[in-house]
């Protein structure tokens, strides 16, 4: 685990673009509270130097003025220096957090989805949004009140030896245990809301399965019993809570204690310094203790900080032991692949298992061990077969999202670790049953299958996907907004999308993966036109669990346990009498209906 030391050094490295604008704002900060400190000392001093020249009947208003235009100087310094202070100091914090979200995203790409599959929503939404929040008061609300707390009381003790160096000698040790020993006291006390933090990830996990599951929980009247159940883990809560809190109480008490302690003394030695007539009773000793009221309150700005910069450092821990997870699977190849590429795709003698190196997350089962298969250009095949049977883990072989153990996996003759991670993804449109539909307009969900594509292309591509007529029906066609998720389309327009994007990106192979099991007989029907359209001509890998939807393939392999237990054409498998003709009976009813739909 990475020491404070090493977190803070890597913190600031993000401050590096704007270390002139940080230095801008750490000198307005400490010139605002030596301004402040004047402007009490000149007040607290001008009653005595009215008194001393103060005439029997006589309003001295030059030593009026004189001391109000003083006031007034140190004032506009304070106003001036204080915005100058807050402007640059949460520009520069805000700046550095845009950033470090920036840093934090592109540190996650490489993670998914083997690594970041591990991490329930609520908690990686809360390590994301939380926590790179709770980063900001390090830049805005701890660096530069360390500082201060040091160069002022600096400054201002300069200013107390020019008066007198016994009080720099009786003064300089209260301010030193109130900059080091307060904060060594509070770090003490605990409260830095490790474990607090950590289960406030839990909560928002819990809550937002709460919420996306609300329906399924109001339809089995479970609602009750869920409510009962957030209520324990808040409740479980209490004690992080109460001890984070309480240090933060014993913090705000003890800097009170210190802060009267080291007030009482400046005036204690003030006051035996003018009754020794080494400084005047009515100029200085007011100044004196006036001055050091400011000093003394920014001495304990690292104790009242305290708490803050743990929190930060915590959720930089966090977020850091996230960015420098390893990926799953690593950039391999030394440069493009040359020459063409053919669309063909063999698994030969594959030996795979989830998370195998990860003893936590291990499912402690092997999906494939000696897996071969082979699909050439142009084929339709179909994997079909009970679940949990390695279905889909073809598909995120072939992607790259993880890596078998043994064996190897070509396209084009060429191992998919020859290729650079970013050619090989452009050889695949994936349809999925899950694909993500973005809380944007059905333009921008389709542009993700080419970024760059003209809008000309994309309406292109949702007319082949048959989202032509639905776009000309509303108001605003391809801006429509989707949703969150899709929630504003239906299920049937979600997948449209989809394939209109896998139509945009035109590539090579098309990966269907339980694209049409969520949808309903008839939608299913034009979803698959749709289908039939973007796989023309294409290497297709089908997944599917509807066989009526896959009863045109090339060919089809029935997958049991791991390994390919049958394959052949519909036809052949139906007269073979196995595993395929029984769960088609099974399903012949389902058949019946969808079959009749004309062919194209």
């Amino acid at each position: 685990m990475q020491s404070n030391a090493q977190i803070i050094r890597r913190l600031l490295t993000f401050m590096a673009p704007f270390n002139t604008i940080m230095v801008s704002s750490l000198v307005a900060r400490v010139i605002k509270f030596c301004g402040q400190a004047a402007v009490l000392g000149v007040a607290a001093a001008s009653v005595g130097i009215y008194v001393n020249a103060a005439v029997p009947g006589v309003v001295n208003w030059d030593i009026i003025w004189g001391q109000v235009g003083w006031i007034a100087l140190f004032g506009t310094i304070v106003g001036f220096a204080s915005y100058i202070e807050n402007y640059t100091g949460h520009y520069v914090a805000f700046k550095i957090l845009a950033a470090f979200r920036d840093n934090f995203y592109y540190s996650m790409l490489p993670l998914a989805p083997a690594r970041t599959a591990k991490l329930q929503s609520g908690d990686a939404v809360s390590r994301v949004m939380t926590d790179c929040e709770r980063i900001e008061p390090f830049y805005a609300h701890t660096i530069a009140p360390a500082i201060a707390a040091i160069f002022v009381p600096a400054i201002l003790l300069a200013w107390c030896w020019r008066v007198d160096p016994e009080l720099v000698y009786a003064l300089a040790p209260f301010y030193i245990a109130n900059t080091l020993l307060l904060p060594w006291l509070v770090s003490r006390l605990g409260g830095d809301g490790v474990e607090y933090r950590n289960q406030i990830g839990q909560v928002n996990a819990f809550v937002a399965d709460s919420i996306q599951g609300v329906r399924d929980t109001v339809a089995f009247g479970y609602e009750g019993r869920r409510a009962q159940q957030l209520f324990d883990i808040g409740a479980s809560m209490q004690e992080g809570q109460d001890k984070l809190y309480g240090a933060d109480a014993w913090q705000r008490a003890l800097a009170e204690i210190f802060i009267t302690v080291g007030i009482l003394a400046s005036a204690w030695i003030g006051i035996e310094l003018a009754l020794a007539d080494k400084i005047d009773a009515l100029v200085q000793l007011p100044a004196v203790v006036a001055v050091n009221i400011v000093g003394f309150y920014l001495s304990v700005g690292l104790a009242n900080n305290y708490t803050d910069f743990r929190v930060s450092i915590i959720a930089a821990r966090r977020l850091f032991a996230m960015m420098d997870a390893k990926p799953a699977v690593e950039e391999t190849a030394a440069g493009p692949v040359a020459g063409c590429i053919t669309p063909t795709i063999k698994f030969d003698d594959v030996r795979f298992e989830y998370d195998a190196d990860d003893a936590e997350w291990s499912r402690g089962k092997t999906i494939f061990d000696g897996f071969t298969l082979s699909i050439d250009t142009g084929k339709h095949v179909a994997l079909v077969g009970p679940s949990g049977t390695g279905k889909s883990t073809v598909v995120n072989l072939l992607l790259r999202q993880w890596d078998p153990q043994q064996g190897t996996i070509s396209l084009g003759g060429k191992r998919l670790t020859e290729f650079p991670l970013a050619d090989l993804q452009r050889m695949f449109a994936v349809v999925s049953q899950r694909s993500f539909i973005f809380n944007d307009t059905v333009r921008e969900n389709i542009r993700m299958g080419r970024w760059e594509a003209s809008d000309a292309e994309i309406e292109a591509a949702a007319a082949e996907a048959g989202l032509a007529d639905w776009l000309a029906s509303t108001p605003e066609g391809l801006d429509t907004d989707a949703g969150e998720r899709g929630s504003k389309i239906s299920g049937g327009q979600r997948q449209r999308v989809a394939i209109a994007r896998a139509v945009l990106k035109n590539a090579p192979v098309v990966l269907l993966d339980e694209a049409t099991s969520s949808l309903d007989i008839e939608t299913e029907q034009g979803v698959m036109r749709s289908l039939r359209k973007l796989c023309a001509g294409r290497t297709t890998l089908t997944i599917a669990h509807r066989l009526a939807t896959i009863v045109n393939s090339d060919e089809i392999l029935v997958m049991l346990q791991g390994k390919i237990a049958e394959r052949g054409t519909h036809a052949e498998l139906m007269d073979r009498g196995g595993w395929y003709a029984k769960m088609f009976a099974l399903q012949q009813d389902e058949v019946d209906v969808t079959l009749t739909v004309k062919q194209e």
